[in-house]
């Protein structure tokens, strides 16, 4: 990205034509309100005993976090199925990312638009039945999710997506496990079309989009960025990097890799029981973790059934060909080596 286009997006996505309040210009995008967070996530206090899920949106991240919080949690798929995820693993900055499309403005320095978009405050009026006690939970989540964080009970699972350098300081000193997730950035670009559509009512066109993604345009910025952050910490003993298409190559053996890295046992039949579990069918059904209740808030009820569109959407890889022309498909195939030139990093 340019500095004239960089300066564009600032101005489209924060209001203003500098990013100087939380000082990552150029690397991750997040709204001018997510600097009435930075200082208290930067500050957050680290438990030896956490389990953080980190990674770029759309790379597997509800999967994994669901494996992670069944091995630490004894196997309770009763929890798994009746308390949110959001809940049990909560987004550390769950509050910033409560955003909605507005309108595209253009400028002379892009030869594409940049999304603006606007606060929204999620009501709770659509809770499945037996969610309904959990009202106050999910009020204090959506208005100050650090403090939500710091008041869970340990051993917490915490997820963010936010790059290494905005998380919780202590977690280069503390080193608590944490699982960090990548995908091939074609099927993630394509993932994420759908998702900041069906979340946060982006209404671009998909060429559009695709130029944003290439461009580092669209929220938390820099795919690569975000990647490296952690592929330059993978050998560290407290990190384990888990790829989505290998997850979904053979998914028994990433159950067993994440038990034996949070130093748990599993019998062969407990792994087939959560893979069982975490099947793609049944995760898209499972209201605790497909984000309907949230979804059905903003949308209206019973959003998926009338509409066909769905959080957990597809689930497979390869997606990419379904959507990118071939002409796409190269300028990705080239923006992807051109990042990762003489790294050991390969897609």
């Amino acid at each position: 990205m340019s500095e004239q286009q960089e300066v564009h997006c600032m101005k489209a996505f924060h209001g203003r034509e500098n990013n100087s309040e939380n000082g990552v210009s150029g690397h991750c995008l997040l709204p001018v309100f997510y600097s009435n967070f930075a200082e208290r996530i930067w500050k957050a206090p680290v438990r030896k005993d956490d389990v953080w899920l980190v990674s770029y949106p759309r790379t597997g991240s509800t999967w994994c976090q669901e494996m992670i919080w069944l091995i630490q949690n004894n196997l309770d798929f009763h929890t798994a199925r009746t308390v949110l995820q959001q809940l049990r693993a909560p987004l550390m900055e769950f509050s910033v990312i409560m955003i909605e499309y507005v309108d595209s403005i253009s400028s002379d320095s892009c030869n594409y638009s940049i999304p603006r978009y606007k606060k929204i405050h999620l009501s709770l009026d659509l809770l499945f039945n037996f969610m309904g006690s959990f009202t106050d939970q999910l009020d204090h989540l959506i208005r100050d999710s650090v403090s939500f964080v710091e008041d869970l009970p340990s051993p917490r699972c915490i997820k963010s997506h936010l790059p290494i350098e905005l998380l919780p300081e202590e977690i280069f000193t503390v080193k608590p496990k944490m699982i960090y997730t990548m995908r091939n950035p074609k099927d993630l670009c394509v993932s994420y079309f759908f998702h900041l559509n069906l979340v946060h009512k982006v209404t671009v066109d998909f060429d559009t989009f695709c130029e944003l993604f290439l461009n580092d345009a669209l929220p938390i910025g820099s795919v690569f960025h975000h990647y490296f952050g952690f592929w330059k910490r993978r050998n560290d003993p407290n990190i384990l990097i888990l790829r989505y298409e290998e997850m979904k190559a053979n998914t028994p053996q990433t159950v067993r890799t994440i038990a034996k890295f949070l130093g748990k046992s599993l019998t062969d039949e407990e792994v087939d029981t959560i893979c069982e579990f975490l099947s793609f069918q049944n995760m898209r059904e499972n209201k605790a973790c497909n984000l309907q209740v949230l979804v059905d808030n903003e949308r209206g009820e019973e959003f998926y059934q009338k509409t066909g569109q769905h959080f957990i959407r597809k689930g497979i890889v390869g997606d990419y060909k379904n959507h990118m022309s071939s002409e796409m498909i190269k300028r990705f195939d080239r923006w992807i080596d051109e990042n990762t030139r003489g790294t050991d990093l390969v897609f």
